[in-house]
């Protein structure tokens, strides 16, 4: 059952996952200075980290991809994968809820003018879409199954 389509769907969520850790969701910019928001915390142009404690979204990011990893794998209980899958769209959404406090921490403490988003800040809106595709073929199997046992 791993060859199903939601299976490669939560697949893809799970490198997707494991690309938000490759390099800065956001950049802030203070007049000539420039502070790069990563999962591992904020860091300037030279690479010193700053003084803000991000591991609220290091373990978000950990869950998430520990998660989808455990969900391919259960394919043997479909409702329990649903679950799982639903939880994961609703922590995606708190991840890009936590980015966007973190965005905010930092333009306010360190004088922010602008912020800039980097290109993997659409990984959580990409991952929420795949959940959702997933979720519905899970559901579907689901659906079907019970259809063969009724006609029994």
């Amino acid at each position: 059952m791993l060859q199903r389509r939601q299976s490669l769907y939560l697949f893809l969520v799970f490198i997707l996952s494991i690309v938000l850790y490759t390099g800065p969701l956001a950049s802030v910019s203070a007049g000539s200075d420039v502070c790069f928001l990563k999962h591992s915390g904020v860091t300037d142009l030279s690479g010193e980290r700053l003084d803000v404690s991000t591991w609220p979204l290091t373990v978000m990011i950990s869950v998430s991809t520990l998660l989808s990893f455990l969900t391919i794998f259960s394919y043997m209980k479909r409702p329990r994968q649903m679950r799982m899958t639903l939880f994961l769209m609703f922590f995606n959404l708190g991840l890009v809820a936590i980015v966007a406090y973190y965005v905010a921490y930092v333009m306010h403490n360190f004088n922010g003018e602008q912020f800039l988003f980097e290109w993997r800040i659409v990984i959580p809106p990409v991952m929420l879409v795949l959940l959702i595709m997933a979720f519905r073929g899970i559901r579907r199997d689901e659906l079907m199954v019970r259809a063969a046992d009724r006609i029994r």
